[in-house]
């Protein structure tokens, strides 16, 4: 299947600057969606609860603010920001007896839509902006003059024009100056969820952390071994992002090219494979949402990082860039 990608030439800023852009949740990527937003000429608020730690940072920004209830009652796009785990409560507490009909509901990731955590009412739009980014990459980019990409989805377009809605939206954050791209909350929510567990912070900083550790097990030097197994795997991995494998494979010796495929086909063997569509299919049978719920609170599931291995990291880190350090 085609996927429809758009650009910034193509997609009209007006149709956001036209809605009135209630925020809610001021962490991470509310503080960054909201910042992008209001440089974007947007009319952009940001709804808190009473005593809010962000009221401080709201008025340094000169972001408008209001209690969340209220937000809602006030403006045509609701963008809900804040965890997913809090988010169910936020939105049945404070949001759901208070949306009219035609107004937007905006979410930044698809889990609970998809689960099916939050029922939204029939007589408004529900779609997805997801900028694939954390928050302050999301805001570095943009005053840079750059961006990241979103994802956009729609669940329920019960106005017609959500897509432009969504496309407008994601322009206003910084996205579409690369790519502003379509997909599903389905696809989203479940390729996310996969891409978290398989690469991002499943495999990548745990054998990041393992192959250090064996190397201080083995008596080689800390510094010696951060460098080989952390430092050096940035640059491979910024090297490979920016030029691609075959690039990646022919720019490096011979010794490095054998000795990488050898190995790396021995620890990503068969059965590694078989584990990663045991992850996916748990993630699309509701497994994982159910063992998240069950286990979310508790600490065994940081049991298997060894905290030394992490600690010799940071030390390192500290050691070797350090402006103090002479």
């Amino acid at each position: 299947m085609k996927t429809k990608i758009f650009k910034d030439a193509n997609i009209d800023l007006s149709v956001i600057r036209d809605k009135k852009v209630g925020v809610v949740g001021f962490g991470n990527q509310g503080k960054a969606q909201a910042l992008n937003l209001k440089d974007s000429g947007v009319d952009v608020a940001v709804g808190v609860r009473d005593n809010s730690q962000s009221i401080s940072l709201l008025k340094k920004y000169d972001i408008k603010y209001f209690p969340i209830d209220k937000l809602v009652k006030n403006v045509d796009i609701v963008s809900m920001l804040v965890p997913d785990s809090k988010m169910e409560s936020v939105y049945s507490a404070l949001i759901h007896d208070n949306l009219s009909n035609g107004q937007t509901l905006l979410f930044s990731h698809g889990y609970n839509i998809h689960y099916k955590l939050i029922n939204p009412p029939k007589n408004i739009n529900v779609a997805m902006v997801a900028p694939s980014g954390g928050g302050q990459l999301l805001r570095d980019k943009f005053k840079a003059g750059s961006g990241i990409p979103a994802l956009l989805a729609i669940h329920n377009d019960y106005s017609g024009d959500t897509l432009e809605v969504i496309k407008s939206y994601s322009k206003a954050i910084g996205s579409s100056r690369i790519c502003s791209f379509l997909s599903s909350f389905k696809e989203e929510t479940e390729t996310d969820l996969y891409g978290e567990q398989a690469l991002l912070t499943g495999s990548i900083p745990l054998s990041i952390e393992k192959s250090l550790k064996v190397l201080l097990e083995h008596g080689y030097s800390p510094i010696v071994a951060w460098f080989v197994c952390y430092y050096e795997a940035k640059m491979i991995l910024d090297l490979f992002h920016e030029k691609g494998i075959d690039y990646l494979y022919s720019a490096i010796s011979d010794t490095a090219r054998y000795g990488g495929l050898k190995s790396g086909n021995y620890l990503i063997d068969d059965d590694y494979e078989i584990k990663l569509h045991n992850i996916l299919k748990n993630i699309k049978s509701g497994a994982f949402k159910k063992d998240l719920e069950n286990n979310v609170n508790s600490l065994k599931f940081n049991s298997t990082i060894d905290k030394s291995s992490l600690k010799e990291i940071e030390k390192i880190k500290k050691i070797l860039f350090s402006k103090n350090n002479n």
